[in-house]
Parts: C-alpha cells; sequence; structure tokens
C-alpha cells in the first residue's frame, strides 16, 4: 500500500494520467498509474470540473454569533458628541455625504472611516485650542453594517439566501457584496471554499456552502469502435456507461482497456487545459462511476486483432489490385479470436 501510494505521487505518473501515454510507460508505472486514474474518477461529481452555463446551489448562512470587526463610521451615520466637562458643547450630528460632521466652532470633521474612539479622539485634539483637557465621547445611535446590508440585500426575493445561479460566460459567479468568483475549470468543493475566502474577507458572520443543481445541456461526441457514432447530447450527468449505450454500446473490435475521455478545460485557471484519461471499462462498475464533462470527446479505439487485420486488409488488396484478385479478412475477438482470409480470382480484363 506504500509502495502504490509513492508510485502514485511520482511526478511520470501523474503526467501518464493526464496524458493517457499508459502503454509507452514502465509496468509499475502503468499500474500506478491506473490505479490513480480510477481512483479520481471513481469520485464522479466530486472530480467534476464545472463549464460555463451548469447551475450551482448557492445558500448563504449568516452566523450571529461571529465577532465583527471594529466599526467605522459611514455617511448617514448618527451620534452624539458628549463634552463631560463641557456639557453646552454636546451635540447629535449626522456625518454628512463626503464623510464630514460640524460642531460648534468646527467645521467639515472629516470623522468617515474612523472608530467611534478614534472619532472621539480627534474631536478632542480638535477642541485643545479653545477648551482645556475636554473629555469627549462619541456614542453611536443609528448606524449600519455591512451585515445589515446583506440581511437587506438578500430578503429581496430576486436574490435570496439561497440562490440557484448559471456559471456566467466569463466563467465566474456573483454573489452579494463580494468581488466575482471564478467556478469554470474548479470542482464544486473549490468553488465552495473560494466563496468561503471572499466573503471571509468581506462578511465573515456569512458561511456559503454550494451544491451542483444541474449540468449544462451539451454535446458529447463519441467515435470510434461504437456502433452509432456522432454528437450524443447530455442533458444531466451521465456516466460513461450511459454514453457509449446512447451510442449503440461497443462493437466486437473495441479495445475496451484503452477507452479514452479528452475533456477539454476552456475555464480552468492558467489557461485552457486538455486532460486525456484511459479507461478500462472490463473493470466491474467502472463504467457506471464514471461521470462524462460535457463537450469532452469519448474515443473507442480498434483492438490490436482488429488493427492487425485491417492492416493486412489494406497491404494485401493493394498488392494484389493489379491481377484482379479480391481479398478479405474476417476476423472475431474473444478467447478464440481467429484470423481467416479468402481470396476470390476475377476474371482477367
Amino acid at each position: 500500500m506504500a509502495t502504490r501510494a509513492r508510485e502514485a505521487s511520482h511526478p511520470a505518473i501523474r503526467d501518464v494520467a493526464q496524458t493517457g501515454s499508459i502503454p509507452e510507460a514502465p509496468p509499475a508505472v502503468v499500474a500506478a498509474a491506473q490505479e490513480e486514474v480510477g481512483r479520481t474518477m471513481r469520485l464522479g461529481l466530486m472530480n467534476y470540473r464545472l463549464n460555463v452555463g451548469d447551475n450551482l446551489e448557492i445558500s448563504l448562512l449568516i452566523d450571529s454569533s461571529v465577532v465583527q470587526p471594529t466599526y467605522r463610521l459611514n455617511p448617514n451615520d448618527e451620534f452624539d458628541v458628549d463634552f463631560r466637562t463641557h456639557p453646552e458643547y454636546n451635540r447629535t450630528v449626522v456625518v454628512r455625504p463626503d464623510g464630514r460632521i460640524s460642531l460648534p466652532g468646527k467645521n467639515g470633521i472629516m470623522v468617515a472611516g474612523l472608530s467611534p474612539e478614534r472619532a472621539a479622539t480627534l474631536i478632542r485634539e480638535t477642541y485643545d485650542d479653545v477648551l482645556i483637557n475636554p473629555v469627549v465621547t462619541v456614542l453611536l445611535r443609528k448606524f449600519r453594517t455591512p451585515i445589515d446590508d446583506f440581511r437587506d440585500l438578500t430578503q429581496r426575493s430576486d436574490i435570496g439566501r439561497v440562490k440557484l445561479m448559471a456559471i456566467e460566460p466569463d466563467g465566474k459567479i456573483n454573489l452579494p457584496m463580494v468581488p466575482p468568483v471564478q467556478a469554470a475549470g474548479r470542482t464544486v468543493n473549490e468553488v465552495s471554499a473560494a466563496l468561503a475566502a471572499a466573503y471571509r474577507h468581506h462578511l465573515a458572520s456569512v458561511s456559503p456552502s454550494v451544491r451542483l443543481a444541474s449540468l449544462v445541456p451539451a454535446n458529447t461526441m463519441v467515435f470510434g469502435e461504437v456502433r452509432v457514432p456522432g454528437p450524443v447530447t447530455l442533458s444531466g450527468a451521465r456516466t460513461l456507461a450511459q454514453v457509449l449505450g446512447t451510442a449503440g454500446g461497443i462493437l466486437p473490435t473495441a479495445a475496451g482497456d484503452a477507452v479514452r475521455i479528452i475533456r477539454f478545460d476552456s475555464g480552468a485557471q492558467g489557461g485552457a487545459q486538455g486532460a486525456v484519461q484511459v479507461v478500462d471499462i472490463g473493470v466491474p462498475g467502472l463504467a457506471d462511476s464514471i461521470v462524462v464533462p460535457p463537450n469532452a470527446t469519448v474515443y473507442v479505439p480498434p483492438s490490436v486483432l482488429a488493427k492487425t487485420a485491417r492492416a493486412v486488409d489494406l497491404v494485401v488488396r493493394q498488392i494484389l489490385l493489379f491481377n484482379g484478385t479480391g481479398f478479405g479478412v474476417n476476423y472475431i475477438t474473444g478467447p478464440a479470436a481467429t484470423t481467416s482470409t479468402s481470396t476470390t480470382a476475377r476474371a482477367a480484363l
């Protein structure tokens, strides 16, 4: 078990899992790569990379027990300025849109962005030239915190705290009071972690959770050794077995141990990325547990025997073409695989 874990973490094995070049790797690397590919693909939707148009259900919960950061004054806040030793200077003021307040004999004191304690200190310093050792206290009357704005915003019927939203064409999702978050090219868990980090920075008491609601309808191209090659429309999550079944199933000439799933992550960070995964559909249950991403391509290659027979058929036809002799190859796959040939003499022209 420890040996396999060390092998699966080797860079060469990761390269094999990404490129699908398993037949060219050493046997030990092949075994570890196949195990790693199977492990990651069995994760199903947990390992699914989101695409533009996929729908996410996002819940935004408010934890009232979280201690909020120091409050800072904003325009329209109302507070009392109390001069304990000089009550004649006491006033109730409202922060102007420009962030300033006016007091007797002192105009344009900038308080926006300051904590109440720092505002009190600034007012006291402003009156040092008029009063002797004034003691100033700022008492908030009316104010709004970002979490108040968040509550009001999410109480709207068109937003709400449980929102079903599609990933935008730029690969991002937009939620209240945080910058857009990259979603395309990430897993659901990665998007959830990114949203949690964004809200932690802006609104510490908001805790988001993300669930994949539906996948964007998309075409998956299936070609190779299948009965009905061509595009398969995916209207939701589809396993490899379902995709191959929609294409009529695989032919007897298929190499079932080397089915390729080719995907292209256009929304991946750092630019577009492609990956090829090799699947042995002969492993019981594996094809039923693999989710095929939208806009992927599934290629079912021919078996070695089928490729050999076709190559022989093509070459011999070319060689014997000059004398009008027809040549055919019949091949049967399976435990008792055989290859037979037949020739037909044609009348010379």
